[in-house]
């Protein structure tokens, strides 16, 4: 045999070999996904472990006053509900409606409006930085 003959063989068998290697990789099987999240159709057995994990890692802690803190705000909502209360029976008296016009207090400057239909706009302005609050009540709301 000649070098150009066994070069040939040789280079016959490396294609052989290359178009073995090829052939063999064909014969594997698709990839099929398979979601993990039981939102997206995984197994529902999945959720546990994913909230825990979720969980863990959340940096958010919620709040947590003690019983001591909770009294004290409780405490203090049921003051100023009684001074409002009071400062509305002084101005405008227990049983009588409210009546359009304008009321001013040391810090703020109490407007009531008709607004139609039987409705009040009442806008509220504190005197030192102007912010105001409105809200519209049903006048005949307010006699029952």
């Amino acid at each position: 045999m000649s070098m150009k003959t066994v070069k040939r063989h040789h280079r016959q068998l490396q294609l052989g070999c290359l178009f073995m290697s090829i052939c063999a990789s064909a014969g594997a099987t698709e990839l099929v996904y398979a979601p993990v999240n039981p939102s997206f159709g995984g197994n529902p057995n999945n959720a546990a472990g994913l909230l825990g994990i979720a969980q863990a890692q959340n940096p958010y802690k919620a709040p947590t006053n003690s019983p001591l803190q909770t009294f004290n705000n409780n405490l203090q909502n049921s003051i100023l509900s009684r001074l409002s209360t009071e400062a509305v029976n002084t101005l405008f008296g227990k049983a009588s409606p409210l009546t359009p016009g304008t009321y001013d207090t040391l810090n703020y400057t109490i407007k009531i409006s008709d607004a139609g239909n039987g409705d009040l706009t009442i806008e509220t302005t504190d005197k030192g930085s102007g912010a105001t609050a409105s809200f519209t009540v049903n006048a005949g709301a307010l006699t029952q």
